[in-house]
């Protein structure tokens, strides 16, 4: 039996794993609509809130796909 996990690392932390359930057959479909779209943004949310940024917004792009940008104190 296998495991599979989803994390996103970054220069300011990680995400905890997200797992995946078994039996749940990974395809471009299911990895953009369910792990990038709904499971990522709140597990990145919460990486980058315990970061002190003096402003953080997510940006949404095609397919799901997102990014995070944050400004750093000066």
């Amino acid at each position: 039996m296998s495991v599979m996990v989803s994390v996103a690392v970054a220069q300011v932390g990680m995400t905890e794993l997200i797992f995946v359930n078994p039996g749940v057959k990974v395809n471009g479909q299911y990895y953009c609509d369910v792990l990038l779209s709904q499971q990522m943004p709140p597990a990145i949310k919460r990486v980058v809130e315990r970061r002190l940024f003096t402003k953080q917004y997510v940006v949404y792009g095609e397919n799901g796909h997102f990014f995070v940008f944050c400004d750093f104190p000066r």
